[in-house]
């Protein structure tokens, strides 16, 4: 009898355990934060920095800023040179007159890690070893040098950060203008590089010819210039 009494009594102290359990769980909780809490911060902290400043690009691939052909005349923001039919297998092109520079200037996404300009470099007619000019931002990034067989050889200097490369399209061919038939042209694709392009990307070229257009000349076409 006394032991199922004791069973079924209910009244108890209790609450002397449960505070004494309370108290030791409380005791290991502040235990646990003093060892832990150096590191949660330090965690917490590189969180916060890497949110603030990355970006998360919605984009895929290299976003094109500009493509000029110059149809119909249409220079495409382009200061200087002149659009002409000058050799007719090539349509439209941006014709310089001796010793002219021509350039365009460009708005660049920020956070942009690199910006590419690709375009076609013709050097017509009598070239005897005149030299063209390539710039970008200001800064001499090639020197294109036409020779009269029809060729065109490129010297490129040392610049950090730039990437400069070029692909023969033609070469020794005579693609049409108003000289002797027995003159020759040719056409190169330059693309140049640039890493942290900055807010702006200027394309410049000036033309080292001595004869009037209608004797040699250099020329662009085909320009495009995207961003990444």
């Amino acid at each position: 009898m006394q032991i199922k009494r004791f069973i079924e009594d209910q009244s108890g102290a209790v609450t002397v355990d449960w505070t004494v359990m309370t108290a030791a769980i409380v005791g290991l909780g502040i235990a646990t934060y003093g060892v832990v809490s150096g590191g949660i911060q330090n965690l917490s902290g590189d969180v916060d920095l890497h949110l603030r400043q990355d970006h998360i690009s919605t984009s895929f691939g290299p976003s094109l800023l500009a493509s000029m052909d110059f149809t119909g005349g249409d220079k495409g923001g382009w200061v200087g040179g002149t659009v002409l039919t000058q050799i007719e297998a090539l349509g439209e092109i941006l014709v310089l007159q001796p010793g002219e520079t021509a350039s365009v200037t460009l708005d660049v996404p920020a956070n942009s890690d690199s910006a590419t300009l690709s375009f076609d470099l013709i050097g017509g007619d009598s070239l005897d070893n005149e030299v063209a000019t390539i710039t970008s931002n200001g800064k001499t990034v090639t020197l294109a040098r036409g020779l009269y067989t029809g060729t065109m050889t490129f010297t490129t200097p040392d610049v950090e950060g730039v990437t400069v490369t070029t692909e023969t399209i033609s070469e020794q061919t005579n693609l049409g203008g108003s000289g002797p038939t027995y003159w020759r042209d040719s056409v190169t694709r330059v693309t140049v590089t640039v890493d942290d392009p900055g807010e702006t990307l200027a394309l410049g070229m000036t033309s080292g010819a001595n004869q009037n257009i209608g004797d040699e000349f250099f020329a662009v076409d085909n320009v495009e210039i995207t961003a990444d």
